[in-house]
């Protein structure tokens, strides 16, 4: 794995190295960076921005595997997931949405009694 992708969700990072495979002269200009905010698929370990000297083939390639041009040279990947997805903290690693935990109600406690 290239420290450029340290701290991304393993399901991205497998999006990028294969697109990275397919594009050659390719290279990351900025990795993961948790600092954009709760709004930010940057902040959830998604986006890189990238950059070749033919970035039309870059961005075609980048396409045909799912991931998404958000412009400037950032692109995004994201399983088909939104930010409101994310925001529910229940995306795990393969970019997966998982269910909501079932919360069983606390048993009452009765007081006194002999």
């Amino acid at each position: 794995m290239r420290d450029e992708f340290t701290g991304m969700i393993p399901a991205a990072i497998v999006k990028f190295e294969a697109l990275l495979d397919v594009v050659p002269g390719t290279w990351v200009t900025k990795g993961f960076s948790g600092a954009g905010g709760e709004d930010d698929l940057r902040t959830w370990g998604v986006v890189c921005d990238l950059s070749n000297a033919d970035m039309e083939t870059l961005i075609g390639k980048a396409e045909k595997l799912g991931i998404e041009h958000l412009g400037n040279g950032a692109f995004a990947y994201t399983g088909g997931l939104t930010i409101k997805d994310f925001k529910t903290y229940r995306v795990n690693g393969s970019l997966e949405l998982m269910p909501e935990p079932e919360i069983e109600p606390e048993p009452e406690i009765e007081e006194g009694g002999e």
